[in-house]
């Protein structure tokens, strides 16, 4: 067990406050207040509106929880004191600020998506239809179900709270969920969203396809592989909506707006700024440079032969005849880029690790097929896997490079068990202990709740 020393952190309350206080301005869109009341369709789009916006906040995938994507990796490395440093190196602690940033978000996402799920079927409005009163529901129950996907992969099982608080007085008293049961319980959301969202594309708002896209995730992390391969197909077979892009930097670049290679993102704006952006870029790009690439991973996404167009996702300065490297998904000036939840790379590396596990290994129809349309689109020549070992480790690698700055190369190696073999070999000063396949549940949430438990193999029950 890695010693651990706590600190007493401010309380931080998990839930979002209301109030009856009329929330009277709309614009801008991706701006709302937590104290909006639902009583109209408009005020109940607002309140929708809210649910998304906390969604993008800076906790969630504005920054920190995508961050512990890809800080425990071996491919980040820490320019500051403090900080992720603790992360970067694997030594995870209940008292660390990031955990209880991100959970904190997450709760707040659940809180606020609760609110619009019980409130808005009462509201008495001739103008709002049942059809649009169950579209922001199954909107709600989708993101909903994310938060929850998100608390699962990260910490295990989660307090399922389904209705809204006010104050943490208000908090029910219940204790954690098993792993199934929160996993059952995203599942049920998403069955439900799926019966009223339309089957169109919109890459900013949940509908069917975005539950498609998560269903294929959460299959594929509970290893349901026919399911997994059943729901990434769904979206594969609509190519006149969502393609594999090239160049690679096309999808991303240059201030795009939503293209065919996103399946679901969220919209930041000058007013609303992505936060995560100045942390990895370089200061003549207007950014902080909080963290970087390591050599390793610099060697790496530039080597044609693995990463191919890929190279695109880092950038670089020369100061003093010194290369400083940084990461470069994040393109926009104004900080303005979007959070990319869902892509189409994705759902066919999905398909491709499915198929292996089901022994279709085929490069005209099987896992080497989907495999390969991933890497001929970065300009990486067909693999050369051939068994179904070296074909889920390609894919394993693959998903390090397509993936470098998003949300998935810790979860991954963490569902898949490798994460001491491969960050261990990647680095000898990292050591990954068994239980810190899961992070820590926050001190703090702790201190605050006493119907919350410790993760195995921390300190701080």
């Amino acid at each position: 067990m890695k010693k651990l020393t706590y600190i007493t952190l401010s309380l931080i309350t998990v839930f979002a406050l209301s109030s009856c206080k009329k929330y009277l301005e709309t614009e801008p869109k991706n701006f709302v207040s937590d104290e909006t009341p639902i009583f109209d369709a408009i005020s109940s789009q607002t309140a929708l509106r809210g649910v998304y916006r906390q969604l993008g906040s800076t906790g969630y995938y504005g920054e920190t929880y995508v961050t512990l994507g890809y800080f425990p990796t071996g491919d980040v490395k820490n320019l500051t004191t403090g900080g992720a440093a603790n992360l970067v190196n694997v030594n995870f602690r209940a008292d660390d600020v990031n955990f209880n940033t991100a959970w904190t978000a997450i709760y707040y996402t659940i809180n606020r998506a609760n609110n619009v799920i019980t409130r808005v079927p009462d509201v008495q409005d001739p103008l709002f239809t049942d059809a649009a009163k169950n579209q922001v529901v199954g909107e709600a129950k989708f993101i909903r179900a994310l938060a929850y996907f998100d608390l699962a992969r990260a910490w295990g099982g989660a307090q399922i709270i389904l209705k809204p608080t006010t104050s943490i007085q208000d908090l029910p008293n219940i204790k954690r969920s098993t792993l199934d049961e929160t996993y059952a319980q995203v599942l049920k959301d998403l069955d439900e969203a799926e019966a009223v969202l339309p089957d169109a594309v919109n890459r900013i708002r949940a509908t069917k396809r975005t539950v498609w896209a998560l269903k294929a995730r959460l299959y594929l992390y509970r290893q349901q592989w026919a399911l997994a391969e059943e729901f990434a197909t769904k979206l594969i077979d609509k190519p006149a909506d969502y393609k594999l892009l090239k160049p690679f930097s096309s999808w991303f670049a240059n201030n795009v707006v939503a293209t065919q290679e996103s399946i679901f993102e969220l919209e930041y704006s000058a007013i609303n700024q992505s936060t995560i952006r100045a942390q990895m870029q370089h200061p003549t790009n207007g950014g902080t440079y909080r963290y970087a690439p390591t050599d390793k991973f610099v060697q790496l996404l530039n080597d044609p032969a693995v990463s191919g167009g890929r190279k695109a996702l880092i950038g670089s300065v020369t100061q003093a005849g010194n290369t400083l490297w940084f990461g470069n998904l994040y393109y926009r000036k104004d900080a303005t880029d979007p959070a990319y939840i869902f892509r189409i790379a994705e759902i066919y590396l999905i398909r491709a690790e499915a198929r292996a596990h089901l022994n279709k290994l085929s490069d005209v129809d099987g896992a080497l097929f989907d495999l390969n349309q991933v890497r001929a689109r970065a300009e990486v020549a067909p693999s050369t896997a051939v068994t179904q070992q070296e074909i889920l480790l390609a894919i394993e690698n693959e998903r390090r490079v397509e993936f470098a700055w998003e949300a998935h190369r810790w979860f991954d190696l963490a569902r898949t068990g490798r994460a001491k073999t491969v960050l261990e070999a990647i680095d000898p000063n990292i050591k990954v202990e068994a239980y810190e396949l899961l992070f820590p549940v926050p001190i703090t949430q702790i201190q605050l709740d006493h119907n919350l438990t410790q993760n195995p193999g921390y300190i701080g029950n």
